[in-house]
């Protein structure tokens, strides 16, 4: 399934800035410049391909990540970042986090995303 729908964007040469996948859902975040002129091939193939019960786009969102060699051992890293962010009133759309533990990605609306960097240095660096 992944592997069909990752063709769909490389047959278009829309290089993936992110994705991410749960039990039963599969995002894959382009930038909108470079998808927009293409979405409706690129949804059509999709559909034909991989056959996803759904299908979702949603543009506005920007990612931020934090990282540090040091969040692998410290509890709380993820708090902070979430707590930040709903101190500063910002939703989070997206979050992520590999096995290494090295860092931590969320997406918020792009109208949000100084708002959300302030906050986020702010609880860290103070």
């Amino acid at each position: 399934f992944y592997r069909k729908v990752v063709q769909c964007f490389e047959e278009k040469n829309i290089p993936l800035e992110h994705l991410l996948s749960g039990i039963d859902t599969m995002t894959v975040i382009v930038h909108e410049d470079k998808f927009i002129e293409n979405e409706q091939e690129i949804l059509s193939r999709i559909s034909k391909l991989a056959r996803p019960e759904s299908l979702e786009v949603e543009s506005g969102i920007s990612l931020i990540a934090v990282v540090g060699r040091s969040m692998k051992s410290q509890a709380g890293t993820a708090a902070k970042i979430f707590s930040a962010l709903a101190d500063a009133r910002i939703n989070i759309r997206m979050i992520d986090q590999g096995s290494s533990e090295l860092n931590i990605i969320v997406g918020v609306e792009n109208k949000d995303f100084e708002k959300a960097i302030r906050a986020i240095y702010k609880k860290f660096v103070g």
